[in-house]
């Protein structure tokens, strides 16, 4: 079946469970600077937040904050069908990854921070391992001088998929976790973007703790 038609259907799964699933938002006070300014900076979430932030993203962060998102995604098989299903949801990706169609994927983000959309990556995709983060959204934000807005989503129910990423998918009824952390920014006249990279990367992870945290203390 064509990445187009199984689109329409991974929409109708994916909506029908997110209708039953009751958000609660937590954004820290500078990223909510950035996200009323409406570009000016990338967002950032792991792999496995794809599905479980897709309907948050395209609701909240593109329809009610107005601001308009460009998730990065892969030249694979499997990135034909989320690049179809963002679409869906109103959103328009951008193609390419750190190992296939690097030059045309960075050249195309460029493009959407000059037309003052915000990218979104999963830095550690499209292949892992999971929390794992690969450089190039630490490239783009040196490249561009933004800041990077990384995300995270956790339930208080929900399904583990057997996926590299052990990407996790809400039961019904679900209460939904969503965090916005502190900006990160990118030191000016970096030497060495893997150790720059480690530092998002641990950041991230902390958010992670402490947000599977608050859920499992919440969520019982």
């Amino acid at each position: 079946m064509k990445p187009k038609i199984l689109s329409y259907i991974a929409k109708a799964i994916i909506s029908t469970y997110f209708f039953s699933v009751r958000e609660k938002i937590n954004i820290h006070k500078d990223a909510e600077k950035l996200l009323a300014q409406g570009h000016g900076f990338i967002l950032a979430a792991w792999h496995n937040q794809i599905l479980s932030l897709t309907c948050h993203v395209s609701k909240y962060v593109q329809k009610k904050r107005k601001v308009k998102t460009a998730p990065l995604v892969s030249l694979s098989k499997d990135g034909e069908l989320i690049y179809e299903t963002f679409l869906r949801y109103g959103l328009v990706a951008v193609r390419g990854s750190t190992s296939r169609g690097a030059a045309a994927g960075l050249k195309a983000i460029l493009k959407t921070v000059k037309d003052n959309k915000v990218p979104l990556f999963s830095p550690d995709g499209p292949r892992g391992p999971v929390y794992k983060l690969q450089p190039g959204v630490v490239q783009v934000a040196s490249m561009c001088k933004l800041p990077i807005v990384h995300f995270y989503s956790q339930f208080d129910r929900f399904y583990e998929f057997k996926s590299w990423d052990k990407h996790r998918f809400p039961r019904f009824g679900a209460r939904q976790w969503i965090d916005y952390d502190e900006p990160f920014y990118v030191p000016e006249g970096i030497q060495d973007i893997e150790e720059v990279a480690l530092m998002l990367e641990n950041k991230m992870k902390a958010q992670m703790e402490r947000v599977n945290a608050l859920v499992s203390i919440q969520g019982t």
